[in-house]
């Protein structure tokens, strides 16, 4: 079974990119746009791993975290957080559901390898 991989990002051309990429490496991607799409796609596609971006339109990253951490069907699912705002990292750090923080201009081969690690599939 393939593992799941919801892409949060506003940006069609990196969701675009990430989606080429996670797909090569055997993963089944679904992405949204939206903070507020957020949380229906992952309780309708039940990601193992959430590719979360800080700013959002409607809902930032941070408001969809801390509904994931209030939710007890979403609480478990890993997250890594990406942004260009490298100094909004320490808000994350509170929540255990946040493995990871991805600066951008990501370096692919970096961000693959996190995905692989967080999601159980690292060698």
């Amino acid at each position: 079974m393939q593992k799941r991989i919801l892409i949060v990002e506003d940006e069609v051309s990196i969701i675009e990119l990430l989606s080429l990429v996670l797909i090569r490496e055997g993963y089944e991607v679904t992405s949204c746009q939206t903070g507020r799409d957020a949380i229906n796609m992952m309780k309708q596609f039940h990601p193992h791993l959430v590719l979360l971006d800080v700013m959002l339109p409607g809902l930032d990253g941070a408001g969809i975290v801390k509904i994931m951490s209030q939710d007890e069907s979403l609480s478990n699912t890993p997250v890594i957080v990406t942004s260009a705002l490298v100094e909004s990292a320490p808000i994350f750090r509170q929540y255990p559901q946040v493995k990871d923080f991805c600066s951008k201009p990501f370096i692919l081969t970096d961000l693959v390898a996190k995905v692989k690690k967080h999601i159980g599939d690292e060698m």
